[in-house]
């Protein structure tokens, strides 16, 4: 992309989970938020744009929707305050399982965990784009958050102690009307059910007969990946512009 070149939707998304990752780091709780958190979220967006808010698009269009988003997470945050413990931002952590070929290890890093007073937790991932459906979710094309709460459950995040995990939910960042809203999945039976997909995958990449393929499924393939070009995907692909098949 040229230097000068306008930030795009990844750049959005990026700047606001650093904005509220920073807010959220400065007040994790327990207790209420300050009274001004609205106006120290703000000064936080501020920073973190920097020079960006100088670029016309993301003065008139993206900044305004930061403020809404900003307004949409100070109130649904002190909503959920007199609930919890503390609340744990960007938390990375590790998993080993046990595959037919040796150990595997599950790494992730979660947007958000939070701990209530009760002991339970909430893991929450923050959306800029589109979310995944109901049905994807159910059916393991997106097993984000079933696969982190099994994780947190076996007590692999870092500074997490194990504990049952009672709300997993996308926290969609639209800026617009609404400014933002949660969508919770289903939570019984969803940490065993990811851990038990994962656990045959591991096990059938583990027989060396098993191909690994480009595109196992076509209709679910990601727009983007890093290794397209290894696979030689638009050369081979029917129609492809990349070149002759």
């Amino acid at each position: 992309e040229p230097l000068d070149a306008d930030p795009g939707a990844a750049d959005r998304g990026a700047f606001l989970h650093r904005a509220l990752d920073r807010f959220l780091r400065d007040h994790p709780g327990p207790g209420p938020l300050p009274a001004d958190a609205l106006d120290r979220l703000l000064a936080i967006g501020r920073q973190v744009f920097g020079p960006a808010l100088s670029r016309p698009a993301v003065w008139a269009f993206w900044w305004p929707r930061f403020e809404r988003v900003a307004r949409w997470f100070i109130e649904t945050e002190a909503g959920r305050r007199a609930d919890l413990a503390g609340s744990r931002t960007e938390v990375k952590g590790k998993l080993t399982l046990v595959g037919p070929a040796g150990p595997f290890e599950l790494t992730a890093k979660a947007d958000r965990i939070d701990l209530f007073h009760d002991g339970g937790l909430a893991i929450i991932d923050y959306k800029t784009g589109t979310l995944p459906t109901k049905r994807e979710v159910e059916l393991g094309f997106s097993p984000q958050l079933a696969l982190e709460a099994a994780m947190a459950q076996a007590g692999a995040f870092d500074g997490v102690p194990p504990a049952p995990v009672g709300e997993l939910a996308y926290w969609q960042l639209l800026g617009g009307d609404p400014a933002g809203r949660i969508d919770r999945l289903k939570v019984d039976g969803a940490a065993d059910s990811a851990s038990a997909g994962l656990a045959r995958l591991i096990a059938a990449f583990d027989d060396e007969n098993t191909p690994y393929l480009s595109q196992p499924n076509p209709d679910g393939a990601p727009r983007h990946s890093d290794y397209d070009h290894l696979a030689r995907v638009k050369e081979w692909s029917v129609g492809g512009s990349g070149g002759e098949a």
